[in-house]
């Protein structure tokens, strides 16, 4: 109990020293003097991240305890898919430990639709949490899936959150957003987002009479389809701050002007629970946001801990289960985490690559740099390495590719060279290089098998390309959605990668994926 005091009187002065993130807020309302602060705890882009559940609990925890602020617990979506847990499980297992936490609101991220939108929807009703989007609709209909908002009283005031969700996710999981048949199932409205969140909030204050409004944004900075937080803040006005998340920058507070010409404050937590958030509102209508680092929080609750220990008990069996050995890492990343692939060529996305196309008896192997999510250390490969590098559930496929439409792939998947583009391609059989200054490729070279040589791409033969189920939901600019179907398969990426380790080669990497092979060179 005392230690607990004391990290809650350390965050508290954290807060204070961060009055230079504060806005005061004028919203017509007296305060009174032995009104609260309401401090809203929060997370997002956890991504089966599960050492930091245990502490973001105990922080809150210790809040209670002290009871000299109303808490709310929140989580900004995209924590079911990232991880061994999530993919061993599909999402049931972060699910049971975030129900352990016990949030009092959500809002849903991208990646909540990896499995499909009715298993998503399973799994929030497991979950037991209020969910909050104001633009998520089921196609046709006039009524958002979830609440648009969620008021919450604490003591004489009220707190009106509103979600919000990317468009962009219609492209990054559209195989969840349409049918066999290519009918559309849900819509995110991306025309409409900004009139939907003023929608909501002018309901929250005028209908609810809310005292704030508190926007929880699955956005980001990024203007993919032409949306960002920011320009979301910016089109509207009635909010008092944003609760931002899918961009995975830690924000600790910015601020943004509304329509109106007033500041808005906009903050994030990162990403993998490196820190979690905390935003107050005072009695005097001052909001202040804070990050804290993760490492930072002494307190735990011993509730969630048990529950983490409970899960990972349960996938210890199938992810150590040991596929291959290695005395080199296999890299997709940086030290920080940003994702090489998505601009370059690695030693983790040839031997994937190889993996797609000898195992699947192809010419080609192709893979996105964004299906990548971790490295894999030297020493022994498990079931649980290669489920944290390629954790999203696409199955497998052969399709007939032209060479046109193949050269049209590489120079639309590498023009954001040396930028980071979630489509650059990780290739097996075949070279290529690509110049930044004219955004171009050339020398495209395919592996003739018969003579064991590269030669010059023909545009007009078709080829036996390799490639998973993400190739039709949003894939490389979804330039090849339309191709010929050759053979199509149930298996799924890493478990054509784990028959490709253990069985083709032997368990050993052996020298050949040390270095990357040099097939894409960039200049």
């Amino acid at each position: 109990m005392k230690q607990a005091f004391i990290t809650y009187l350390m965050m508290a002065l954290a807060g204070l020293v961060l009055a230079s993130c504060s806005t005061n807020t004028d919203n017509g309302h007296s305060q009174t003097a032995d009104e609260k602060s309401i401090v809203i705890v929060f997370e997002g882009d956890t991504h089966c991240e599960t050492g930091g559940y245990s502490r973001f609990a105990g922080l809150r925890d210790a809040m209670l305890q002290a009871d000299t602020a109303h808490v709310v617990t929140v989580s900004l979506g995209d924590f079911m898919v990232g991880g061994a847990l999530g993919a061993i499980s599909k999402g049931s297992y972060i699910t049971d430990i975030m129900r352990s936490v016990v949030y009092d609101i959500i809002t849903i991220g991208n990646h909540e639709f990896d499995y499909g939108g009715d298993h998503k929807e399973r799994l929030l009703g497991q979950l037991g949490v209020p969910v909050t989007c104001a633009n998520y609709y089921h196609y046709g209909e006039d009524k958002p899936v979830f609440a648009p908002y969620i008021i919450k009283q604490y003591g004489s005031k009220s707190v009106a959150f509103v979600g919000a969700l990317a468009p962009e996710t219609m492209q990054l999981q559209q195989h969840a957003f349409y049918d066999e048949h290519g009918k559309l199932l849900y819509d995110l409205h991306a025309n409409d987002l900004y009139e939907l969140v003023q929608q909501a909030v002018d309901k929250a204050r005028n209908e609810e009479q809310a005292d704030w409004v508190v926007l929880l944004s699955h956005i980001g900075e990024g203007e993919a389809m032409g949306v960002s937080s920011h320009k979301l803040i910016a089109a509207t006005r009635g909010i008092d701050a944003v609760i931002d998340s899918h961009s995975h920058s830690s924000i600790e507070g910015d601020k943004v002007r509304n329509a109106d010409g007033k500041d808005v404050i906009i903050t994030q937590a990162g990403d993998h629970m490196k820190y979690v958030g905390k935003m107050v509102i005072t009695p005097e209508s001052n909001i202040t946001t804070s990050l804290i680092a993760i490492n930072n929080i002494t307190n735990e609750s011993e509730r969630v801990a048990a529950t983490v220990d409970s899960v990972k008990r349960k996938a210890q069996a199938v992810s150590e289960t040991v596929v291959c050995t290695s005395d080199y890492e296999l890299t997709v990343a940086d030290a920080d985490g940003t994702l090489l692939v998505e601009r370059e060529e690695t030693n983790g996305g040839d031997m994937v690559t190889d993996a797609l196309r000898i195992e699947m008896k192809a010419e080609i192997g192709l893979q996105t740099g964004n299906s990548f999510v971790k490295n894999i250390a030297a020493g022994k490969i498990t079931y649980g390495d290669i489920v944290a590098m390629l954790p999203y559930e696409n199955s497998m496929s052969v399709i007939g590719v032209t060479g046109q439409q193949l050269l049209d792939v590489l120079k639309e998947c590498t023009k954001q060279t040396p930028k980071n583009d979630l489509q650059f391609p990780q290739v097996s059989g075949m070279h290529l290089k690509v110049h930044t200054a004219t955004h171009s490729v050339t020398d495209v070279e395919v592996l003739d098998e018969g003579s064991n040589s590269y030669k010059p791409i023909d545009p007009q033969r078709t080829y036996a390309v390799a490639i998973s189920s993400y190739y039709k939901g949003g894939g490389f600019y979804n330039m090849l959605k339309d191709c010929p179907v050759i053979r199509a398969t149930t298996l799924i990426v890493r478990d054509v990668v784990i028959n490709y380790l253990s069985k083709t080669l032997g368990g050993s990497l052996g020298e050949s994926y040390r270095e990357p092979q040099g097939r894409i060179i960039i200049f």
